[in-house]
């Protein structure tokens, strides 16, 4: 069995732990650049869970020995419908990151090999106007969950599941100045009241 293969396996696998798996979908634009994507083309996956509903890239990180083999995914109630209902804006924003991350080439294994949490700004189509800073979306990438594995192996290869996670003005405003620690900051805040890397458009500011 090719190891592409096998890394679809493992990537099924990992996401049948964590809740009802849906089917494959298309993306709702042509941010996420499908032609960067090691297929060249581009899917996502649903998942459900009790309170929660995920939309996570499927193959952005096939396979599984590529430089940078990376999965990313966004999380929260407003995506139990899925992602053309009132989460809309944060699949478009999961779609717009994961085109950043598919066109950063190998610079993305040395940003994560140097920092645990990276961070983008998105074009915020569709996000509620509160959460915009300057007509931006800022985002945090890698925020932990407790629970809930941040990687799979397949044959001794490491695929990273990476959260996305939409910032508040105040937090991009933190991050913009303080960089790498800001991130850690606003990464800490969240994880202190609570929210972790869940997205919920009626979060508010923890910092």
């Amino acid at each position: 069995m090719e190891q592409i293969e096998r890394t679809r396996e493992r990537r099924a696998e990992y996401w049948r732990g964590v809740g009802q798996v849906g089917s494959q979908l298309a993306a709702l634009g042509d941010a996420d650049e499908a032609a960067l994507w090691p297929s060249g083309s581009s899917a996502y996956t649903v998942v459900t869970t009790p309170h929660t509903g995920v939309v996570a890239t499927d193959g952005l990180g096939d396979p599984a020995s590529a430089a940078a083999a990376v999965e990313l995914y966004v999380e929260g109630r407003e995506l139990m419908a899925g992602p053309t209902g009132e989460g809309r804006w944060l699949a478009v924003a999961l779609e717009e990151a994961a085109g950043a991350l598919a066109g950063a080439g190998a610079s993305l294994d040395e940003a994560l090999r140097s920092h645990d949490i990276l961070s983008v700004e998105l074009s915020g189509q569709g996000a509620p106007a509160d959460w915009l800073a300057d007509g931006r979306l800022g985002a945090l990438v890698g925020v932990e969950l407790p629970g809930r594995p941040g990687d799979f192996d397949v044959d001794g290869a490491r695929v990273r599941v990476l959260t996305l996670t939409p910032l508040r003005p105040e937090e991009l405003e933190v991050v913009r100045t303080e960089g790498a620690a800001g991130r850690r900051r606003v990464a800490d805040a969240l994880a202190g009241q609570g929210w972790y890397s869940y997205a919920d458009s009626t979060r508010p500011a923890v910092v």
